[in-house]
C-alpha cells in the first residue's frame, strides 16, 4: 500500500478496524504505516498514530483534492488576501493536560499526547521507549466508556481489582500468571469520571506488573488542564468549527510530529494540519490518471516561503519548513471557508513552524 492509497482509505480519527484486544507479547502493524517492518506496542482501542498516519491523514478530507491534484502538472503562486474574519475566530487550546503521570518505571517519561473529541471523547498521555509503553486515558465526564473486546471478538468483562485511592477499580486485561507483559486497569477516580491505564512491553511477573500498575495509577493526577506546548502556530483557522483530534508525539514511537484537526459537523467537511520532523526527503512522485494512486509523496510543483511544495486545491505538502514537513488537507464547508482567504495555501502562509526545540513551542497554537 502506498501513500495515496492510505490517504484515500484512512483518517487518524477512524476507529481501529478490529477493536479487539490482543494477548500480551503480540505485535501488530498499525494499519496506516507505510514503512515496512515498523512495529508498535499493542493497544486495545485508542492509538496515537504514527508519523505517516499523520502525514497521510487526509481520508475523505483529501480524497476530492487528490483526484483534482492528480491532473495538475503545475500551479502558479496565489495572492493571499487579509483574513479579518478568520483571524477573529477564537478557539480553546486544542491540547490540554487533563491527566498527568506521577511515578513511572525508570527510563519512561511522558512523550506523547492525544485529545480526541469524536466518539469516545478523551485525553491520553503516553510514556514510551523501545518496546515498553504506559498509556493513561481520561475520558470525558459521563457514563462509563465501552469495555471493548477480547481476542476472537469476545466482549470484555470486568475482572475484580483492589480500589485505587479509595475509588472502585477493575481489570479489563489482567497481568497473566505466566508473566505476560500487558495489562489494562480502569477506575472511577471521581463521580462520572473514568480513567484507563494500559501497559505494554513491560517485564515482570504477574505480581510485579500488578504493583507497577497500581503505583502508576495511584500517583496519576487529573484536572490540571495545562495547555501543552506544540511546535506550530496557525493563524486564520475559519470560525464555526469543532475540534476533531489533536496529537503530539515528542519522542513517542521515536517520532517528533503533530496534528491538529477540526470539522464542520460531518466526516466530509474537515481540516487537518500535520507536521513531522523532516528527514530531508522531498517527494518525487508525479501525477497519473485521475483516481489512480501515486507511488510515494508528490513531487513539488511550486515553492512556498522558499520551500519546495506540492499544491492542489484541497491538499498541500511543504518540505523542510524549519525542520518539519507540513501537510494540510481540507474538504467540504471548511474548504469553502478557506477558499475565501487563499485556500490551503493561504492557511499555510498564516502558519509558523516553530522548529524542533521545545523551548520555542507555544501552548496556544491556534489563531
Amino acid at each position: 500500500m502506498n501513500d495515496l492509497d492510505l490517504m484515500r482509505t484512512m483518517r487518524t480519527d477512524a476507529p481501529i478496524p478490529s477493536q479487539q484486544r490482543l494477548d500480551a507479547g503480540e505485535k501488530r502493524l498499525i494499519a496506516a504505516i507505510d514503512e515496512p517492518g515498523a512495529r508498535r506496542a499493542v493497544r486495545t482501542r485508542r492509538r496515537f498514530g504514527g508519523v505517516r498516519v499523520m502525514l497521510l491523514a487526509g481520508g475523505v478530507a483529501a480524497a476530492a483534492g487528490v483526484a483534482i491534484a492528480a491532473t495538475q502538472a503545475g500551479v502558479s503562486p496565489v495572492t493571499v488576501h487579509g483574513t479579518p474574519a478568520a483571524e477573529a475566530a477564537k478557539y480553546s487550546d486544542p491540547l490540554v493536560a487533563r491527566a498527568t503521570f506521577g511515578w513511572l518505571p525508570p527510563g519512561l517519561h511522558a512523550n506523547g499526547y492525544v485529545a480526541d473529541h469524536q466518539h469516545e471523547k478523551f485525553f491520553q498521555v503516553t510514556a514510551q521507549k523501545s518496546e515498553a509503553s504506559v498509556t493513561l486515558t481520561a475520558y470525558e465526564q459521563g457514563k462509563e466508556p465501552f469495555l471493548g473486546y477480547l481476542p476472537g471478538g469476545i466482549p470484555a468483562k470486568r475482572i475484580p481489582a483492589a480500589s485505587i485511592n479509595g475509588h472502585s477499580a477493575y481489570w479489563i486485561y489482567k497481568p497473566s500468571p505466566s508473566g505476560q507483559s500487558s495489562f489494562e486497569l480502569r477506575w472511577q477516580y471521581a463521580p462520572n469520571s473514568w480513567a484507563d491505564l494500559e501497559g505494554d512491553g513491560l517485564r515482570g511477573s504477574s505480581a510485579e506488573l500488578t504493583r507497577t500498575a497500581y503505583r502508576i495509577a495511584t500517583s496519576a493526577k487529573f484536572g490540571d488542564n495545562r495547555p501543552i506546548e506544540m511546535p506550530l502556530h496557525i493563524g486564520g483557522v475559519p470560525g464555526g468549527l469543532s475540534p476533531d483530534r489533536t496529537v503530539l508525539n515528542n519522542g513517542a514511537h521515536d517520532e517528533l510530529s503533530a496534528i491538529v484537526g477540526y470539522d464542520a459537523g460531518g466526516p466530509s467537511s474537515n481540516l487537518e494540519i500535520s507536521i513531522v520532523k523532516s528527514n530531508g526527503t522531498v517527494g518525487t512522485a508525479v501525477p497519473g490518471k485521475p483516481g489512480k494512486p501515486w507511488k510515494g509523496l508528490p513531487g513539488p510543483n511550486t515553492k512556498l516561503k522558499g520551500h519546495p511544495a506540492y499544491r492542489a486545491p484541497s491538499l498541500l505538502y511543504v518540505y523542510g519548513d524549519n525542520g518539519f514537513d507540513v501537510q494540510i488537507t481540507a474538504s467540504g464547508a471548511v474548504l469553502a471557508k478557506l477558499d475565501k482567504t487563499g485556500g490551503v495555501v493561504g492557511l499555510y502562509q498564516r502558519m509558523t513552524v516553530l522548529g524542533t526545540d521545545p523551548a520555542n513551542w507555544t501552548p496556544n497554537p491556534i489563531n
